[in-house]
């Protein structure tokens, strides 16, 4: 047997078990799943709050835990100490004033425009603010969803709703502005921009936009997305002045020492640098490492983001983001649910082999991240974004293939 028909023999084995695989994968077995994951969540959540003890877990920690950084960050911008906010000790003692006894150390690296919606928080209760945080963040997830997915309760019980619920982080917001928007670009470009812009609270999460504007010719949206994003840091400018600015800088130059450093939990990043990271890469090559997967995908998806079809150009520019991002953690992949439900809708006859089994691996990815990445010390994070990834852009292969063969 000559090397090229043992080649033949593998990848038709590789085929064959990923034709397998996909066959699993049925619509009703996805709407059992999705119920059965629903009452899990319930069940989950009914625990958590019935073993609070002082209004903490078992970890010291309160319910949405990451949330207690924006209400102290709110208290101290109700109390006219907005620059306290990026101090870590006098963050902490806001938050103390809270929950006495937490035992979670936070900090606040979030740039100004941030701080003026997470404002407000502070003038209710900690329970209701974090019930109206997550039911707002919700709706804007949903209302993403709709546009996305052509059933609304696999979205419902996607993984990553979990994790950004019961951390009360801001995976929704982020999926309901770049979400939203890059869905938007082609029906309603000047939303789409304004909806884009507002990513001036969470800039990194709009790394690709200029690319995906310039690569479709995109101009309004570009427009749009410029100038809502600079109303929007005007105001912040205006309610904190250019210190504001000063002390958002230091505190994320802080923040990419701790990265580096491996002081933050990099097992719930799903970054190729923090992969690297973690082995003991140095900097300067993983960061050199990350730029250079960014580019690539970049390079990939550019010609589905000139032609389309214009859901797969939005679920690609969110898996290009995702894979470009070196500082990310697992309550962002909420964004996830987009580029899922859109590659699921087209998902053929004809799809590939192994393009349901990527999506899978992508769906699946918010809740086994860190476990793996902490206990097994398997960098799944990279491995299954490009899976998902290269799984999209075979389907849109499939897809401009199919509308270019002519009807029969």
């Amino acid at each position: 047997m000559t090397a090229e028909t043992g080649g033949e023999q593998r990848r038709g084995r590789l085929h064959a078990a990923l034709s397998a695989a996909d066959s699993l994968i049925t619509s009703e077995r996805l709407r059992a799943y999705s119920l059965i994951l629903l009452i899990g969540y319930a069940a989950g959540i009914a625990v958590l709050l019935a073993t609070l003890r002082h209004g903490l877990d078992a970890q010291g920690k309160p319910p949405g835990a990451d949330f207690i950084i924006f209400y102290g960050v709110s208290k101290l911008t109700l109390a006219g100490r907005a620059l306290a906010a990026y101090s870590p000790h006098l963050l902490l003692a806001a938050e103390r004033t809270v929950f006495a006894a937490s035992r979670g150390v936070f900090v606040w690296t979030y740039p100004p425009p941030f701080q003026l919606v997470v404002a407000p928080l502070a003038l209710a209760p900690y329970g209701w603010a974090l019930a109206g945080w997550t039911l707002v963040g919700l709706a804007a997830y949903l209302a993403t969803m709709r546009r996305a997915a052509s059933a609304l309760l696999p979205a419902l019980a996607f993984p990553g709703v979990f994790m950004n619920a019961t951390q009360g982080q801001t995976g929704f917001l982020v999926t309901g502005l770049l979400g939203g928007g890059l869905l938007l670009m082609e029906t309603r470009p000047w939303l789409a921009g304004g909806l884009l812009g507002l990513l001036a609270v969470k800039p990194q999460f709009g790394l690709v936009l200029p690319l995906v504007c310039l690569a479709g010719g995109r101009w309004k949206t570009a427009l749009a997305g410029a100038t809502c994003a600079l109303v929007v840091s005007g105001l912040a400018t205006a309610a904190f002045g250019l210190d504001g600015w000063r002390a958002f800088l230091a505190a994320s130059a802080r923040t990419g020492g701790y990265l580096a450093a491996g002081a933050l939990p990099l097992e719930k990043d799903p970054s190729l640098f923090a992969a690297l990271a973690r082995i003991g890469a140095p900097t300067p090559w993983a960061l050199a490492a990350q730029l250079i997967q960014a580019a690539l995908a970049v390079a990939l998806a550019w010609p589905l983001w000139r032609r389309g079809p214009a859901d797969l150009a939005a679920a690609a520019a969110i898996l290009a983001t995702l894979i470009a991002l070196p500082y990310l953690f697992d309550y962002d992949l909420a964004l996830l649910a987009v580029p899922i439900a859109i590659a699921a809708r087209h998902v053929s006859v004809g799809a590939p082999a192994g393009a349901k089994s990527s999506l899978v691996l992508l769906a699946i990815l918010p809740i086994v991240l860190a476990p793996l990445g902490k206990y097994a010390f398997l960098p799944i994070g990279p491995i299954a974004l490009w899976c998902g990834f290269l799984g999209l852009l075979a389907i849109a292969r499939v897809e401009q293939r199919d509308r270019l063969q002519p009807a029969t």
